[in-house]
């Protein structure tokens, strides 16, 4: 009997440690619904607007599709420009920030803090920050996807640099290697593929978040859609909505199957 009793009393603190933090997910949810004023009987009185939006949504405006070849195609030249120049920006960026990778910890600690500086601010803030610099359009587009770029793919390389296997580093450094050398033959190698993946991963979300750019003016297809929206073309809106959801799926079919074959 006393050999069973650890096991269950382990079971009982962790049913009651499960039990607390129902509990506290619970009265967290609660108080945040509140101050969010959530309501869902709000919701359910107004089942008539949302019923007549979507019955204004269809059928799509196919008539319409041949004036969304263009912003198409500036939405891909934006997530394109932002992911290429914010993945070239990143590998330095990464490997300055990453312990034990970078020259001192004093190096690794400013490039870090680079990097907080810009994942502190969405993409959103960096398109209206560059819109009022360069004027609104595509280019203040490209802009705020290279930072949003710099700010994922430099944090995620970054962690990919310091689990490397330091032992090929301390090898280089015995053969006489300075720290360019150890990054050239030592680091460089080792993250290479994961920084080839993390890059093709922004590219997916770069333009997701370029069509959402076009609603403060960044350019693209998310101009035309705001436009569409605010005139209440909701056909108009369910055909746009529609292509974005084919080009995504597309992208992201032909961005994985280019990470497995380089990867």
């Amino acid at each position: 009997m006393s050999v069973g009793a650890p096991p269950r009393a382990g079971r009982g603190r962790g049913a009651l440690l499960v039990a607390v933090v129902v509990a506290l997910l619970a009265l967290m949810t609660g108080w945040s619904a509140a101050g969010v004023g959530f309501a869902p009987g709000e919701l359910l009185r107004n089942l008539g607007s949302l019923r007549r939006i979507v019955g204004d949504s269809f059928p799509p405006d196919w008539a319409f599709w041949r004036r969304l070849l263009a912003p198409f195609l500036e939405t891909l030249q934006i997530a394109v420009v932002g992911s290429v120049l914010g993945g070239l920006i990143s590998l330095p960026l990464a490997i300055l920030a990453a312990r034990g990778v970078a020259p001192t910890p004093a190096v690794a600690w400013v490039h870090r803090q680079a990097m907080n500086l810009l994942r502190t601010m969405p993409d959103l803030f960096w398109a209206m920050l560059f819109a009022s610099a360069v004027g609104f359009g595509p280019f203040a587009g490209a802009l705020a996807l290279t930072v949003f770029t710099v700010a994922v793919v430099s944090k995620l390389l970054s962690e990919s640099a310091e689990s490397i296997d330091f032992a090929l580093t301390e090898t280089v450094r015995a053969g006489g290697g300075g720290w360019s050398s150890t990054v050239r033959f030592a680091v460089l190698p080792q993250i290479l593929p994961q920084y080839v993946s993390f890059v093709l991963y922004a590219f997916e979300i770069n333009v997701r978040a370029s069509t959402v750019l076009g609603l403060v003016g960044a350019g693209g297809i998310g101009m035309v859609l705001n436009t569409q929206r605010t005139t209440f073309q909701y056909q108009r809106v369910t055909l746009i909505v529609l292509a974005i959801f084919g080009v995504v799926v597309l992208l992201e079919q032909l961005s994985e199957a280019a990470r497995r074959r380089l990867v």
